[in-house]
Parts: C-alpha cells; structure tokens; sequence
C-alpha cells in the first residue's frame, strides 16, 4: 500500500502534464484547420438534463460485484461518450426516460452565445489532460426543426466532455474557458 500512493501520485502528475499534440497533429496544424467560432451544431432548440446523482452512489451502482439494471442503465448514460450509432440512440433514448433528472430547454436569448462562443472550434495555445474519469451528469440535446443534430455530454467536475459531431474540431474545446460560461448559462437560465 506504501508503494500505491506514490506511485498514483506520480500517475496524477504525469495525467495533468499539458499535451503539446493530439489526434490531429501539432498545436499548429490544429489552429490552421479550425474555422474560428465555426458552430459545432445546428440547432434552434436546446434541451438540457441534469442527472444528480452523486459520486458515491454512482460507484455503488457500477462497482457492485453484480451490476443492477439501475447500475447498467447509469453506466451507459454517465460514463460512455454520445451514441454513435442508431442502436445506441435508440438505448440513451430509453435509458434517460428511465432516470430521475432536471430537464430544461435552455431560452433562446442565449442560442448566439452558445452557437459562437461555447459550442463552436476555437484556436488555443495548449491542450491539457484531466487526471479523472468522467460522469457525465450533463448532457445537451441540440435539435433543429425538432429533429435532434447533436449531443454534448459534460462532466463539470473533471472539465471533460463528448461532442456527437466527429467532424467538428474540438481539441480546443474549454481551452478558452467554454465551459465556464456554460456554467452560468445553465445557472442564469433556471432563475428565469
């Protein structure tokens, strides 16, 4: 156990080292292909869910020696990233009418912001890496003409996320302080 503790230590310091490439290339070959402010979805309608489940409980769930449907259902909606395929749609669909959740429709009077300043490429200067694993307790539905284009699912405690949109170059997403503002949407918006 004495050895476990240093060792972790030096796992969490490596983690939360800044990265100075990723998946598409150098920090430099990434800013030349972002479109700045380019929307990462489509949308005139914003549906966002808030699962408050805490940590502990969440563990529980996952880590018993035999999971529950309830530990399944969790596992799938809090830690995998957004479905891709029509199968895993149709799974999140059922799975997030089957938990207790806060469902609001963001007001429209934030749709600009969202569009150009949260949910959109931007350049940045670094990449880092969170050192934890996500649970995903908010998750956004993006819909155009009631037809859903996109998902974002984020995890506030960790600063990690999952966009839907594979074509969208989101390296740089909360390097800029993205989620932050959508921290005081999310707030300033359930007072109205």
């Amino acid at each position: 156990m004495k050895i476990l503790v240093p060792l972790l230590l030096v796992f969490l310091a490596i983690s939360c080292k800044k990265e100075e490439s990723s998946s598409y290339g150098s920090m430099e070959d990434i800013n030349k292909k972002i479109t700045q402010n380019k929307p990462f979805f489509d949308f005139d309608e914003i549906i966002h869910y808030h699962i408050p489940i805490d940590e502990n409980e969440y563990y529980d769930l996952i880590l018993a020696d035999t999971i529950s449907e309830k530990g399944k259902i969790f596992e799938f909606l809090l830690r995998e990233p957004c479905p891709e395929t029509k199968e895993e749609k149709i799974k999140f669909k059922e799975a997030i009418k089957s938990v207790e959740k806060e469902e609001n429709t963001i007001n429209s009077k934030y749709y600009d912001e969202l569009r150009t300043q949260v949910f959109s490429e931007k350049r940045c200067d670094q990449f880092s890496m969170a050192a934890c694993e996500p649970i995903y307790r908010d998750i956004f539905i993006f819909k155009k003409n009631k037809e859903e284009t996109g998902m974002a699912k984020i995890c506030f405690k960790c600063w990690l996320y999952s966009i839907s949109n594979k074509e969208a170059i989101t390296d740089c997403f909360n390097m800029n302080g993205e989620l932050t503002r959508l921290k005081k949407i999310i707030s300033e918006n359930k007072k109205n």
